[in-house]
């Protein structure tokens, strides 16, 4: 059985009806209305209650960007008019004829815009901005506490280097800056009769210098926005190499481990006397000269060739007649060093003197033995070395030699025995046991370099050449896929103004992440062959794809995500006024997030290249990249810089000088 329900009485259907019809008369409760926006409520009040349609914000209809500006328009007025406005009184009076200037002043930008040369201002002009932030920046880091600028602070260094009308005597400057040009813009900007009007003029300049404007400045130059800017405009960047991301884990936590050790380790290093304990590493190490050591150099240095072959000689005669070598003992006597000569050899090795210690017997031995030396027939201290030749199998008796070597070997055959230690002679037709052997011949390569050899050039090159086969199978495709795009391009892409749009690119990405001192070899390369190269192939169609790429950034869904993203970082929370700040915690999760991106946003290929294999290396690149924009006063120099280059743009009546 189905509920039924229950009769209304009489007199709540007679209220329900009269409600209905003051509702559909008058209008008198907007807040019922089905699909009525916050921000109607907040600026057309008025509009909503008469049932008729908003005001278009621009010259051309963009529905979707009117709605977003409105209600970007509504906080502001809700948090900085309302705010102060509401205490004396409640006509809504103000805030309608606020939203009648701003609906003036932004119809007379978009005439204006429409003049300005975009592609020069976000290709050329705001590169070299960035660039010379990041350059005076490091430059300011680099003279702090030195005798180039002594007992100042980075801010001060920096304001040397990027001087500013705003930002010399602090706060107060800053508000005079902000009136003058909010005036100057309010006289290009407004209709005659609404800058005429004094009261109207005053009270507009105010809220747009002292609340709007430098609300915003406050706002853009956190460190903290700076980060959530960047990670909005990366946002599609979002993690898909896992391998590469454990790469980045693994190094954070081995960096956040470090940190408190390396703070104790360098407090260890400082003594109880408070000198540290580190020392200077050279190439050359500190070695202290012992005792030992100065009596062995001094023996190598004292050391003869003769004595040692007048050694070995004593000892082969003493083998040979049966008597026990005496030990021999150290010579304190020291000798001559050899010199270069056969003539003073030959004569040493004649007449050396017996050493210290030896026997009578031993000497009598030896001088009976002797043979005439002569220069020519010098005794060598070991056998000459006899190169065999390669055509040797297992059926020969004898080695091949050449006929130097069988020269060689047949004289020695007829000499006779030098010293008595010579082994004995072979019989005709034979060869000396020690040639039986070749000293020197090809051996089977080891496993590693076989191993070597397959991986690193077998492997590539046969990978290389699958590679270009399949290059060369799917050419005919890629080249008519070439072919169509750059019809395209060429036929419905018009040539910019400008030429060699990339060059500012490419200036401010190598001063952010030091590519030419971390890589020079690669960097320079690049620069007077790579690029060249490049420009002379398709300069023309990257000028044109890069031209369309700023138009693009200008398109409506993209300004949408612009004045979203804004409203979102400056009002996290709709509901709270003023916004709620951020926590530490927050902020240095999205400063990480931020270097994350900007490393995903860069090829692996050029990752490698110039960041190297550890991801220690990676992190403080990015870290770099982003560290001049973690101080908010120099982040204002950057602001109001960019500001004026806008301004001068769009209004360059304001800056006369720059026309």
């Amino acid at each position: 059985m189905q509920h039924q329900p229950q009769p209304q009485p009489v007199h709540q259907q007679h209220q329900q009806q009269h409600q209905q019809q003051r509702r559909g008369k008058h209008s008198k409760q907007p807040s019922h209305l089905p699909g009525t926006a916050p921000y109607l409520r907040i600026l057309f009040p008025r509009n909503i209650q008469q049932r008729e349609p908003v005001p278009q914000l621009l010259n051309q209809p963009h529905p979707d960007l009117d709605a977003e500006a409105y209600h970007f328009l509504a906080f502001l007025v809700r948090d900085f008019i309302q705010t102060w406005y509401s205490t004396f009184s409640s006509d809504p009076q103000l805030v309608t004829s606020v939203v009648n200037v701003v609906i003036e002043i932004a119809r007379e930008l978009e005439r204006r815009s429409q003049e300005v040369d975009w592609v020069g201002l976000l290709l050329l002009d705001v590169p070299e901005v960035l660039r010379r932030h990041y350059v005076d920046y490091r430059q300011a880091t680099q003279k702090l506490e030195t005798a180039y600028a002594p007992n100042q602070t980075i801010e001060s260094i920096f304001h040397g280097l990027q001087p500013h009308f705003a930002l010399q005597d602090g706060e107060e400057s800053e508000k005079e800056y902000l009136r003058q040009l909010a005036d100057e813009l309010l006289r290009i900007l407004l209709p005659k009769a609404e800058y005429e009007s004094d009261c109207v003029r005053w009270l507009i300049r105010e809220i747009l210098a002292c609340l709007v404007l430098r609300s915003l400045v406050e706002i853009l130059t956190e460190p903290d926005m700076i980060n959530y800017i960047v990670n909005t405009l990366l946002q599609d960047f979002e993690p898909t190499d896992e391998e590469y991301e454990a790469f980045l884990q693994k190094a954070a936590d081995q960096m956040d481990a470090s940190d408190d050790k390396f703070s104790a380790f360098l407090a260890s290093l400082v003594g109880s006397k408070g000198r540290s304990k580190l020392t200077h590493r050279s190439s050359t190490p500190n070695i202290k000269p012992t005792d030992e050591m100065v009596d062995l150099l001094q023996d190598a240095q004292t050391s003869s060739l003769a004595a040692a072959a007048a050694a070995a000689a004593v000892a082969s005669s003493s083998k040979n007649a049966g008597d026990r070598p005496q030990p021999i003992k150290q010579s304190t006597i020291p000798l001559p060093r050899p010199e270069r000569n056969d003539d003073m050899l030959s004569r040493r090795l004649v007449g050396a003197a017996p050493l210290v210690g030896q026997s009578a017997t031993s000497q009598s031995n030896t001088s009976a033995r002797r043979v005439p030396v002569s220069p020519q027939n010098a005794p060598l201290l070991e056998p000459p070395l006899q190169i065999p030749a390669f055509n040797r199998t297992k059926s020969d008796a004898t080695l091949r030699l050449s006929s130097t070597s069988w020269s060689n070997i047949s004289s020695a055959r007829n000499t006779p025995a030098r010293t008595p230690n010579r082994s004995p002679q072979p019989e005709p037709g034979m060869l000396p046991k020690w040639k039986s052997k070749a000293t020197w011949a090809v051996t089977k390569a080891p496993a590693e370099y076989t191993t070597y050899m397959i991986n690193n050039v077998f492997v590539p090159l046969s990978v290389f050449l699958v590679a270009f086969l399949n290059f060369m199978l799917v050419l005919p495709s890629k080249i008519t896929l070439v072919s169509q795009s750059l019809t395209w391009i060429y036929a419905e892409l018009d040539e910019p103004e400008h030429t060699e749009l990339e060059a500012g690119i490419f200036r401010l990405v190598k001063e952010i992440f030091y590519l030419e001192e971390r890589n020079q070899v690669i960097w320079r390369q690049w620069e007077l062959m790579g690029w060249p190269l490049v420009r002379t192939l398709g300069g023309g169609a990257i000028d044109r794809v890069l031209a369309h790429g700023v138009y693009w950034i200008f398109a409506e869904p993209r300004l949408v995500t612009y004045i979203q993203a804004g409203r979102r970082a400056l009002w996290p929370d709709p509901t709270s006024s003023p916004p709620r700040p951020r926590g530490v915690d927050e902020m240095e999760k999205a400063r990480r997030e931020a270097e994350r991106r900007i490393l995903r946003t860069m090829p692996a290929p050029m990752r490698d290249t110039f960041f190297g294999e550890q991801g220690v290396h990676h992190l403080a690149a990015a870290r770099e990249a982003l560290e001049p924009f973690q101080n908010k006063h120099c982040n204002k120099h950057l602001i109001y810089i960019a500001l004026d280059l806008l301004l001068s743009k769009i209004t360059p009546e304001v800056y006369p000088d720059r026309l």
